[in-house]
């Protein structure tokens, strides 16, 4: 009798552990979200290019930043890859995008102008753009703007090594020999994966030096991030963060881990070949499994930088191939469903995105829907 009130008790435990996961489950997709979503992305797009300029820029009453190899990457970019995948035999505005970065295209490989510098930002995304054309007519380009990516790369060959400049070897800057970051490693490696480069690679080697120091955890080797909670989260460098500094449980100011570098960082592990059960990634998606959010950068200000948010959030899910995630409350969630549902709720009436912060120029409408038309494509992608 005992054995079986213990059985019929083991059963009960298991058929209510069974109705806490069942309830645990991601809420079904509610009807017409993809479409709702691919909707979002054709009005951005259709709103893109009709700033279109003949010069192969965008925007109809530009600032100057506005010619910036980048500026038009970035809306090359998203337009090629939304929904209708339109090409360049149909579409005159996206031939001229593409022959404008080829222009400016410099002796070293850089498809940059030098009065605005930032010279591999604007290589890198470049890069991406024409890349995604599919066109073999721009080959020779994208290899001469790969080699000065490459060329840009903090390491022996800058004089570099990485037990003496532990928050700069491995890095890829703004320019060529300039500081590194996460950020611009992120896009390097964002240009190099789509240019084909091997996981064995140097360059990937090399890069993973870097973004394994920029991680608050126990991995880390870098004695510029000690003192931290081991929390897995990102920063902009070693010892740096955009953010600030926050007190870890022991009292020691450390630099403090937000959504942009915690998603660049997770996505960049991955494109060096980090397999999933590593360290450094359990780390970081206990982050962001702790910070989730589909409508602010977690650990900044606010909708400071929510576009780049909103990119590096998809990235870095889209690389690793995960549609749900499991908060430590148990409950489910769909990214990619949450992303392009808040993405829609900020959209103009006319297509359009604008962030009313200026951080990192957001304020400007075509970087604002360029960016989000890239994170929606990709939403697209993982809906079912």
């Amino acid at each position: 009798m005992i054995r079986h009130t213990r059985t019929f008790a083991l059963l009960a435990a298991l058929s209510l552990a069974g109705a806490i996961l069942q309830a645990a489950d991601a809420p079904p997709a509610k009807p017409g979200e993809k479409q709702a979503a691919i909707e979002a992305a054709k009005k951005a797009a259709d709103w893109l290019l009709k700033q279109a300029n003949d010069d192969g820029t965008f925007g109809k009453i530009p600032p100057p930043t506005r010619k910036m190899p980048g500026f038009v990457g970035l809306v090359l970019y998203g337009i090629a890859k939304s929904p209708d995948k339109p090409s360049v035999d149909k579409v005159p505005a996206l031939a001229k995008a593409a022959e404008y970065l080829v222009a400016v295209q410099q002796p070293n490989g850089a498809i940059a102008l030098p009065m605005f510098g930032a010279e591999n930002y604007n290589t890198s995304i470049a890069i991406m753009a024409l890349k995604a054309l599919n066109n073999p007519k721009y080959d020779e380009v994208l290899q001469k703007a790969l080699d000065f990516t490459l060329s840009c790369q903090l390491d022996e060959k800058r004089g570099y090594n990485s037990k003496e400049h532990v928050a700069a070897y491995g890095a890829f800057g703004y320019s060529d020999g300039k500081k590194g970051d996460l950020s611009n490693t992120s896009f390097s490696l964002d240009a190099l994966k789509a240019m084909g480069v091997k996981e064995d690679s140097p360059a990937y080697k090399n890069a993973l030096i870097f973004i394994k120091r920029c991680q608050d955890a126990e991995t880390n080797d870098s004695k510029m991030m000690d003192g931290g909670d081991n929390t897995g989260g990102f920063v902009y460098l070693p010892g740096d963060s955009e953010f600030g500094k926050v007190k870890s449980r022991n009292g020691t100011e450390v630099p403090k881990p937000y959504g942009n570098m915690t998603y660049a960082g997770i996505k960049a592990l991955i494109y060096c070949g980090v397999k999933a059960d590593s360290n450094e990634l359990k780390d970081a998606w206990k982050w962001i499994k702790s910070n989730y959010s589909a409508t602010e950068n977690p650990g900044g200000n606010g909708s400071q930088g929510y576009y780049y948010y909103a990119v590096a959030f998809a990235k870095a899910f889209t690389a690793s191939g995960m549609k749900e995630l499991t908060l430590p409350d148990g409950k489910k969630v769909r990214w990619a469903n949450d992303l392009s549902a808040n993405l829609a709720k900020l959209q103009s009436p006319d297509g359009s995105f604008m962030n009313k912060d200026q951080h990192w120029m957001e304020s400007d409408p075509i970087l604002a829907t360029a960016c989000a038309l890239q994170a929606l494509n990709l939403c697209i992608e993982a809906m079912p």
